[in-house]
């Protein structure tokens, strides 16, 4: 508030978000004697007193159970790296979008031998905010680089070959437990086996879109990938797919679901139940967590987990959009709530995710390219989402690999939304009125509402909109063109999912 309430130069700038860090200093340095001992500069230049010296201080809590001597431990470390690394970044004039340079920088096209802290600690990131972060390197050994990649990736057999990373990824995530989060035995074969049952097993469809849109974008650049980067785009393409997992986890257990990928959902199981809850949380950690070990020494480190961050917020205000449909009365369940929904819970992380990591990482630059892209890609993600609401209806729960559970969840469908304010008669309404959200899956009054979608000739609704979603997709080839991407990419993504049945 000390910032923000002054206009002065050198202060927050509200209008160009300008802030003095050496200001953050100076305030952390005014803090009352009484609350803190004298920090000293020597600590402001990024030395910091070990844990012996600390515990010397004196560890006397506050009215808030947290010692003064922690409290400007923190503030001064805090203030340190800050105004250390932000400092020198001006000095050296390089702004944000400097940084991140051409794609022969950001694609090694030679692997590297792994490295731990030890190994880094010259290039800790102190002045530069890459490489290890002073404040997380801890316990020795952290953090854990991989850089080199042995395994030959296969193109000619793709799903293979990235299943071999999604082994390598997993194996990495679980053997870092016992030693950097002294995890017993037990607690690391219960986060094993929930990663093996919730990531592994299913299409795959949005992390090997990661690897081919990474080959055809640098092929289109005129360069041919390595057996480096072909790893590193799995990698991410993992990542996507863990972001994937969480959210079915989550999603799964907040509407009841029963089966996921032909299995019972992992909360159904009798020994998981709300353990679910930490369960999920973990692998979204775990996205991360990935993303930093293969790309946490990298420029584009900050923008990968900068998108990552955004379109998990993007997907959780999906979320939210859907689960309040509970509280809403029928009359709010329109199309264009529908549309809202699928945005935002499906399309962004689904369909723009996997393709602009790969461009982010090929050394794509252009605003207007990812503008192109995610237009046409969420305009694909809505009709994916369209697709999932239909085979809810109307395909087998074998075929579809879980049981639909939409009538009697009350969701915001593309079916329902149609039926009851597009194609109703009023003996439709006063049926969905009374039945909708309220029948059991299986039941009599869930069979009579899928019966009502016919009559009101939803299928051959969607046949057209099938149709329609083609024809307008074709209008952004040239759009695709003028902005320097290949079209091969949205064409093969969109013949992944066109006229799906399952």
């Amino acid at each position: 508030d000390k910032f923000s309430a002054s206009g002065r130069p050198g202060r927050w700038n509200p209008a160009g978000k300008v802030l003095d860090l050496s200001m953050a200093a100076t305030f952390i340095m005014a803090l009352p004697a009484s609350a803190s001992p004298q920090v000293s500069t020597a600590q402001l230049r990024g030395t910091y007193p070990s844990s012996s010296s600390a515990a010397r201080r004196g560890s006397g809590a506050g009215a808030n159970g947290v010692g003064s001597s922690t409290r400007l431990l923190l503030a001064s470390a805090g203030a340190a790296v800050l105004t250390k690394g932000f400092l020198s970044r001006r000095q050296r004039g390089v702004s944000g979008n400097e940084n991140h340079r051409s794609s022969g920088r950001l694609v090694r096209n030679s692997a590297t031998k792994t490295r731990t802290a030890e190994a880094v600690v010259e290039k800790s990131g102190a002045t530069t905010g890459l490489g290890a972060n002073p404040a997380t390197s801890w316990p020795k050994g952290k953090p854990a680089y991989t850089t080199e990649y042995p395994e030959e990736y296969d193109l000619s057999d793709p799903q293979a070959s990235f299943e071999k990373v999604g082994r390598m990824v997993l194996k990495e995530m679980v053997n870092e437990l016992p030693g950097l989060y002294e995890l017993p035995s037990k607690e690391v074969s219960w986060v094993e086996r929930s990663l093996e049952y919730n990531t592994q097993g299913g299409k795959m469809n949005r992390g090997l879109i990661v690897v081919e849109t990474g080959v055809a974008l640098m092929k289109h650049q005129g360069r041919e990938p390595s057996n480096a980067d072909l790893h590193r785009f799995a990698v991410l393409g993992w990542a996507v797919e863990y972001l994937q997992a969480c959210m079915l986890m989550a999603d799964d257990m907040m509407d009841g679901s029963v089966t996921r990928r032909g299995n019972p959902c992992w909360y159904r199981l009798p020994e998981v139940g709300l353990l679910n809850t930490n369960d999920f949380l973990m692998v979204e950690m775990y996205v991360y967590k990935i993303v930093k070990r293969h790309f946490g020494q990298e420029e584009i480190f900050p923008w990968l987990v900068d998108l990552l961050l955004e379109t998990t917020f993007q997907t959780e205000c999906g979320q939210l959009l859907d689960s309040i449909c509970a509280n809403c009365e029928l009359e709010e369940l329109t199309t264009e709530r529908w549309t809202l929904i699928v945005k935002y819970k499906t399309a962004f992380y689904s369909f723009y995710l996997p393709v602009a990591l790969a461009m982010l990482v090929t050394g794509v630059r252009d605003r207007t390219a990812f503008d192109t892209a995610r237009e046409a890609l969420l305009e694909m993600g809505i009709y994916f989402q369209a697709q999932d609401d239909y085979l809810d209806a109307f395909a087998s729960p074998e075929v579809l690999g879980k049981v639909g559970t939409d009538i009697q969840d009350k969701k915001c469908s593309w079916l329902f939304a149609h039926a009851y304010h597009e194609q109703s008669t009023p003996e439709a309404k006063a049926y969905l009125d009374k039945h909708y959200g309220v029948c059991e899956v299986g039941s009599e009054e869930e069979e009579r509402i899928k019966e009502i979608y016919k009559e009101l000739g939803l299928q051959e609704l969607f046949s057209g909109y099938e149709t329609e979603i083609q024809e307008k997709l074709q209008e952004f080839k040239a759009k695709v063109k003028d902005a320097d991407l290949p079209w091969s990419i949205f064409e093969h993504f969109f013949q992944l999912i066109h006229k799906r049945r399952k």
